[in-house]
């Protein structure tokens, strides 16, 4: 229980604002004691200030010390004996006692020169009893005296004890009481949060799509729900993503499975010669390859989507490297009579083997789609700060509506690049994942039966 507690936010808000209210009212409470004791003090030094007044004016026409004792004991009033009235002792510069209007109380020590550099108010607490003492030094007959005038405080300090007892029972008080409404306060302002948390319990694979609804006036939790419904977007388009793909996979692999199945049965319906049988396990092999070309492609997209693929960083030259690919590529071209042409010159720091793949992928796609009897212009430009490469065939201008999802995996524009195509529609995202991975940027642009593919890479070292 006390470990659930300890991780309840409402429990936690409760307690940080009590414990903040009784620091609160701690520092009150000693801040009113402060303030009623200096009260006190200020009142008990002007009663005694007026009492040493008094006794100056009635030692003002005394012609010695020794006489001090005599105007005394006519001057001071009754009230200086009482329970609450003041005690006076008068001494001279060697500390010798003139007047003690109190034998029994041993305040004459308090009267010793080292005690009169000034006037001086402390207090003494002697036999149970508490005083407010004023210490002045004082002329009398032309000679320097002291004069000690103590007060009975005792009053005062049984009104404090009262007084602090009580206030201290009334914080404990306030401060359990305040502990309870702060619960109370912090369960109805998390009130908000329990109904968005309802809310969100009702969210399932089937309904991701649907925002949680931004009706509450609260600005922290209008801000959660907007953030929230973020993530679910975010969760969205990924899951349609993997239902997208799953679906075009498994279209994909039903084809080739489907084809292996139907050849087999056909196959096993009746005996067949040798010859037939190796060309049946031929054509299966060839499927075979096909599908494992395809779940290979689907292992290097996973590792893009998750950021995997990282690239060697090499320094290459990209004229060397796509003239090697066109050699490569030299007799597929001359089956329909297309002229691959490269110009330019360029270096690239990157993943020299990946970005072969990109590149071979773009002039096999360049010759696949394009017209007999027309030429392949393969272009580098190096500039400041970016280095491109535009890959541009003559064939059927592709619809501008294809052109944003030509990099989507498995999209075909039509049927017929589909029935044309011995690939698995994985070529383009390939391509542009390795481009990605390189900080790079690839487009399509496609008119008047051109198409052109645009790369851009950033220079690493730019020169001045």
């Amino acid at each position: 229980m006390i470990a659930r507690l300890r991780y309840s936010l409402t429990f936690r808000l409760a307690l940080m604002f009590s414990l903040s209210a009784l620091a609160v009212l701690l520092l009150l409470g000693f801040a009113v004691l402060y303030v009623v004791n200096q009260h006190f003090i200020s009142q008990d030094r002007m009663m005694l200030e007026a009492q040493s007044q008094h006794i100056a004016q009635s030692l003002h026409q005394v012609d010695t010390l020794s006489q001090v004792s005599t105007y005394l004991g006519h001057t001071v009033s009754e009230n200086a004996h009482s329970e609450h009235g003041f005690i006076i002792v008068v001494a001279n510069a060697a500390g010798d006692v003139l007047f003690n209007s109190s034998p029994t109380q041993n305040l004459s020590a308090l009267a010793l020169p080292s005690k009169t550099l000034g006037a001086k108010l402390s207090t003494l607490h002697q036999n149970d009893i508490s005083y407010r003492i004023l210490t002045k030094p004082m002329t009398i007959a032309n000679q320097k005296a002291i004069v000690l005038v103590a007060l009975n405080i005792n009053h005062h300090q049984t009104f404090l004890t009262a007084f602090k007892t009580s206030m201290w029972i009334s914080i404990a008080v306030a401060a359990l009481i305040m502990g309870l409404l702060a619960c109370i306060v912090a369960q109805k302002g998390l009130k908000p949060l329990h109904l968005l948390m309802a809310q969100t319990e009702q969210i399932t694979i089937n309904n991701l799509s649907q925002p949680l609804p931004m009706n509450s006036t609260y600005l922290e939790i209008s801000q959660l729900t907007a953030t929230f419904n973020a993530m679910l977007d975010r969760l969205n388009n990924s899951f349609q993503r993997l239902v997208g793909f799953s679906s075009d996979l498994a279209h994909e692999l039903r084809t080739p499975l489907s084809t292996m199945k139907m050849q087999n049965q056909v196959i096993l319906s009746r005996s067949r010669t040798v010859e037939e049988y190796q060309q049946a396990l031929h054509d299966n092999a060839q499927a075979l390859d096909q599908m494992t070309r395809m779940v290979t492609d689907m292992l290097f997209l996973a590792k893009s989507d998750n950021g995997l693929i990282c690239p060697e960083e090499t320094s290459f030259a990209l004229h060397d490297e796509i003239n090697t690919l066109l050699d490569f590529y030299d007799y597929l071209a001359q089956e329909k009579n297309i002229t691959l042409h490269l110009s330019g010159q360029g270096k690239l720091h990157g993943d020299k083997s990946l970005l072969q793949r990109a590149l071979s992928n773009l002039i096999a796609n360049a010759i696949n789609y394009g017209d007999e009897h027309s030429t392949i212009e393969i272009k580098i430009i190096e500039e400041t700060d970016q280095t491109q490469i535009t890959i541009t065939n003559q064939g059927e201008t592709i619809d501008a509506k294809h052109l944003p999802h030509l990099f989507e995996r498995f999209y075909r524009t039509d049927s017929s690049r589909t029935n044309n195509s011995e690939g698995a529609g994985l070529g383009l995202a390939i391509t542009a994942a390795i481009i990605a991975a390189h900080q790079g940027k690839i487009t399509v642009s496609s008119e008047q039966r051109q198409t052109c593919f645009t790369l851009r890479f950033k220079n690493k070292h730019t020169t001045s």
